[in-house]
């Protein structure tokens, strides 16, 4: 599960650079479709921040 989760957190930080680079002169569907994705990575690396298994407490 760590794996996983680092691997989403690599690729959250692929799509923001990739988005900051893009931004002038890339395509309008192109950039709502990465920030989807980044969104959708977002939200599984907080889901995976609240499990128990990454939080011992």
């Amino acid at each position: 599960m760590n794996r996983y989760f680092v691997r989403l957190q690599q690729e959250h930080r692929r799509l923001n650079r990739l988005i900051d680079n893009c931004r002038n002169g890339a395509r309008q569907n192109d950039m709502k479709t990465l920030k989807r994705l980044r969104l959708r990575l977002k939200d599984e690396i907080a889901r995976l921040q609240r499990s128990p298994s990454l939080n011992p407490r």
